[in-house]
């Protein structure tokens, strides 16, 4: 902590001098208040130690020229037995939190007052940079004029980056487009918290602020010119972010950036672009580091919706059991998908048309239902080649399996589909043996004999995995959840969920936001 020392004086100087203790750095010294105003700004200091009696200018206008600056300096006075009047009057000026009598001054004493003058100091800056953090998300956001970010001192150029925690990839997401991530994680940091700021002199944070659980944008003023060592500037400070995330909390982080030049009327359009590109993580991976400056995304609302991906060659090789050629299929499905761009739209539509596929596949053959990107059963997702390598294992699998002796009737397999579609409805066994036209006790034997377990095991079976799958990506009331599953009761729904996975539904939830 900085500290800026003026007496006329130079024997007390050198007395207080002596005394200053680690933690705190005399960056300059002074004889006047005229002197001192002019190191004070070029300095910076946390903390003026200022003699009340001066040439020039004394220490009651030097602290009433210092506080009219709003530089956020906390004084302490130093005086004489006679002036203690006098700097009676210094208290009642704002910053001033102690005075001293120079003369009867000791290391104790002086590190009593410098230690709460570095306390009031912190916890004004903390209210500062809270009301700043404020102004800033609300300008960036639309929710507050050019002007009052102008007023506030904040000046352009700017640099502004979105610090996202890398999160799995799902099967179900917001509308692709507008939406914003919800992801709630409880936690709040400030980056300041992350890493030591003076140690990057090329990076000045001007404020951050929370836009969810999940992600932080930062703003900074650019101090390099050269666009190669900005870069090789931002390429190390970011490495240092995501190996703190990595150390400390145990997770890591992608970093997206902005470092076109802008002020402060172009700010929320550079949010906006950044939040824009952050849909698209799945084509980035973990922890990478993004420049939007020369992204061209494309125009999803543009994109055919409508096109048919051909399955009969999956099917072939799936039946066939030839694994070469259910992967080069997957791959070529892949391929399609990333060969314009990043077609977001087009990779969701394959991915829950694969998952379908894959489903019907393993209901032929008597295997339960899966969800392929579940972070409970599989390790987590984070790019398009492992999305692409998840289908061509679990397809593979399927074709790996010569032994057919596991496949179901036909009258199943409607049954199933019949379950499948209405597993959500007050169901039974002769809702489903009538839908299909057979005997409830013949059906009975077919679950029985084909996949080894009754009608109630299966439907029971498939109803947690729903749940499992909407308690995992959706924010919403357990007796919602309970509803949309089949049943009735949220508290009979949190027994039978407990007797299939050991745990209640809130705590299954809550598991999962831990990893």
């Amino acid at each position: 902590m900085k500290i800026i020392l003026v007496d006329d004086e130079r024997i007390v100087i050198d007395h207080i001098r002596s005394m200053v203790p680690d933690g705190y750095e005399i960056a300059a010294t002074a004889s006047n208040g005229r002197s001192a105003l002019r190191l004070c700004e070029e300095h910076q200091p946390q903390i003026m130690i200022v003699d009340i009696r001066m040439p020039v200018m004394d220490g009651l206008e030097l602290i009433r020229a210092v506080s009219n600056k709003q530089l956020g300096v906390k004084f302490i006075v130093l005086s004489a037995y006679e002036d203690f009047e006098y700097a009676r009057q210094a208290i009642t000026l704002g910053g001033v939190s102690s005075y001293l009598i120079k003369h009867q001054v000791d290391s104790h004493t002086l590190r009593e007052e410098l230690d709460r003058a570095r306390l009031a100091w912190e916890k004004d800056q903390s209210q500062r940079r809270m009301q700043r953090n404020e102004l800033i998300k609300k300008y960036a956001t639309g929710s507050c004029t050019p002007l009052m970010l102008k007023n506030s001192g904040i000046r352009a150029p700017f640099a502004l980056l979105i610090i996202r925690t890398d999160l799995p990839f799902t099967t179900t997401i917001p509308h692709i487009i507008a939406a914003e991530t919800d992801i709630q994680h409880h936690e709040r940091w400030s980056l300041e918290e992350v890493l030591p700021f003076n140690d990057y002199e090329d990076w000045e944070l001007l404020g951050d602020f929370m836009i969810n659980g999940a992600e932080m944008a930062a703003l900074f003023s650019i101090k390099i010119r050269n666009p190669r060592l900005l870069r090789e500037s931002l390429n190390q400070f970011t490495t240092n972010i995501q190996t703190h995330f990595t150390q400390s909390k145990k997770r890591t982080v992608s970093v997206y950036y902005t470092l076109a030049p802008t002020d402060a009327g172009n700010l929320p359009y550079a949010l906006n672009k950044l939040k824009t590109a952050m849909l698209y993580a799945i084509f980035c991976g973990r922890q990478a580091l993004v420049c939007v400056d020369h992204l061209s995304l494309p125009d999803e609302t543009a994109m055919n919706r409508n096109r048919t991906i051909p399955l009969d060659s999956l099917m072939a090789g799936l039946e066939q059991y030839d694994v070469a050629v259910v992967e080069n299929e997957i791959k070529g499905y892949f391929h399609h998908i990333c060969e314009s761009g990043w077609n977001l739209r087009g990779l969701f539509d394959l991915v829950n048309l694969l998952n379908k596929f894959l489903n019907d596949q393993r209901m032929n053959k008597g295997l339960p239902y899966i969800d392929p990107f579940a972070i409970q059963e599989y390790d987590p997702v984070y790019h398009i080649s492992e999305v692409r390598d998840r289908f061509i294992t679990l397809f593979t699998q399927l074709a790996s399996n010569t032994q057919d002796t596991n496949k179901v009737s036909h009258k199943l397999i409607r049954a199933l589909q019949y379950l499948h579609d209405h597993f959500h409805e007050d169901i039974n066994i002769d809702h489903v043996s009538d839908a299909i036209g057979v005997s409830s006790s013949y059906l009975y034997q077919l679950f029985k004999r084909d996949l080894g377990r009754t009608f109630l095991d299966y439907l029971t079976e498939y109803r947690i995995n729903q749940a499992k799958r909407i308690l995992r990506y959706e924010d919403i009331k357990m007796m919602e959840v309970a509803s949309r599953v089949g049943y009735r009761s949220p508290q009979h729904f949190s027994q039978v969920f407990k007797k299939i996975t050991g745990v209640l539904p809130h705590q299954y939830r809550e598991e999962g936001h831990l990893l």
